[in-house]
């Protein structure tokens, strides 16, 4: 089954879907191996262990997308990730999603905010 498929199942099961975040390998790995039905993977741990950075809009595209499709490519659990604010205008949001889609998440959330963002926890 596809890893789509898989979490659009696990989405509409009569359960509750628990889907600790991840930021790295070793995070997604002990997430499967916890048994761990699917993950998300937390932007603000991106940017936390890639740049040492706060969740300020400082990751970009490109380093988000490559480095969930280094998560999704360790894992055989669906991930859904952090796709900040969709990188612009409706055309880089189309852009955003088939970017995401080719690195092989299952899915994407966009927060629905103006540039620049405003990390909800920091």
């Amino acid at each position: 089954m596809k890893k789509t498929t898989l979490f659009k199942t696990l989405i509409e099961a009569d359960e509750i879907l628990i889907a600790p975040g991840i930021f790295d390998g070793i995070t997604a790995r002990l997430v499967q191996a916890m048994g761990f039905k699917s993950g998300t993977i937390s932007g603000a741990g991106i940017s936390n262990s890639r740049l040492g950075k706060p969740d300020f809009g400082l990751l970009g595209l490109t380093d988000n997308v490559d480095q969930c499709r280094n998560l999704a490519n360790c894992v055989d659990i669906p991930l859904q990730a952090d796709a900040d604010t969709g990188y612009g205008n409706a055309v880089n949001v189309f852009h955003t999603v088939q970017a995401f889609e080719q690195a092989g998440v299952a899915a994407i959330m966009i927060e629905d905010q103006t540039w620049p963002k405003r990390c909800g926890h920091m």
